[in-house]
């Protein structure tokens, strides 16, 4: 490789990545999913404009994915097989190396760890002049120090927004404002998105065409709406209240998974399919409460992708 050429390497925290595209498709005004092609396009930009040279010179030798994966039956049973599948095609196509850890007890458990390691490792390897992190946690800033110590310069892409979802709960998303201190180039992309240089149409866009015919377009049942799962990094909400229950609907089971966005399924009591739980539905407690085996009452409701359980109260913290 000539001595002239930027070389890049980028590593994504997928549920990170998850959380922001959620936010572009079903609560900003484009309504469109974020781009990894054109999320790569961007950074060659703006690497080639930090780094004082022009684009042709800065090349993306790496890119990995890093997120959590939950089994097959769970898979199935949410009915994301597809959608997860056309997004793995999205990532390959695009030269992006995916690391799925798996889900225990819904927790998400060693991906940063993970993400860390092979990010140090391939820097020290590839001799990186430029590291990308698509990241919003804290838990990173000790990695942007170490990539820098070795030399090369660390670059984080962060989103901070708010929006009010149609239950009427705020959310709020931040990056860490150490990690974003730490890096040599910090890169706040919500304020980028919002300057309209990448909308739709433009020469680089960092948002998938409606009209395109290409994989990415296909990846729509990836994204859920995220009003179901709680916001990463400095994330709040407000509870709703609840209407009154009537006992002939009120039902029992137990938590048999809890995920760490704020949601889960419930084992109801004798037969039947572990139903789907969400934050804002619990009455009374909170989701940092809850355990696995806890007992719970709800409400069986549904949203647009089946059975959901509704005003859940914990009954006992043991099944």
């Amino acid at each position: 490789m000539p001595e002239n050429v930027i070389k890049i390497g980028i590593f994504y925290d997928g549920n990170y990545l998850y959380h922001v595209s959620n936010y572009y498709v079903f609560h900003h005004h484009h309504h469109m999913r974020l781009s990894i092609s054109g999320l790569h396009e961007f950074v060659r930009e703006e690497v080639a404009r930090r780094e004082h040279t022009t684009a042709e010179f800065c090349r993306i030798v790496d890119a990995h994915y890093f997120r959590g994966r939950y089994t097959t039956q769970i898979v199935e049973q949410k009915g994301w097989i597809r959608g997860e599948r056309i997004f793995e095609d999205v990532l390959m196509y695009n030269g992006v190396t995916t690391h799925f850890w798996p889900m225990t007890e819904g927790n998400e458990k060693s991906v940063d760890v993970a993400l860390a390691l092979e990010a140090y490792e391939m820097t020290h390897l590839r001799h990186y002049d430029v590291c990308v992190l698509v990241a919003g946690d804290s838990d990173y800033a000790p990695l942007v120090q170490k990539i820098q110590a070795t030399g090369t310069r660390a670059m984080v892409l962060g989103w901070e927004f708010d929006f009010i979802n149609d239950r009427g709960l705020r959310h709020e998303t931040h990056v860490s404002k150490r990690l974003m201190s730490d890096a040599t180039y910090p890169v706040m992309m919500s304020d980028v998105i919002e300057s309209g240089k990448y909308d739709p149409g433009s020469a680089i866009s960092l948002f998938v065409a409606r009209t395109s015919d290409t994989e990415e377009e296909d990846a729509s049942d990836y994204w859920d709406d995220d009003e179901d799962e709680s916001e990463v990094e400095g994330g709040e909400e407000k509870k709703a209240s609840s209407d009154a229950v009537s006992p002939e609907d009120l039902r029992y089971g137990h938590i048999v998974l809890l995920n760490p966005s704020g949601w889960g399924f419930i084992a109801p009591e004798g037969d039947g399919v572990d139903i789907f739980f969400c934050y804002a539905d619990l009455i009374d407690t909170t989701f940092d409460r809850l355990r696995h085996n806890a007992t719970v009452s709800y409400t069986e409701g549904r949203n647009e992708k089946g059975p959901i359980a509704r005003t859940i109260h914990l009954v006992s913290l043991e099944s």
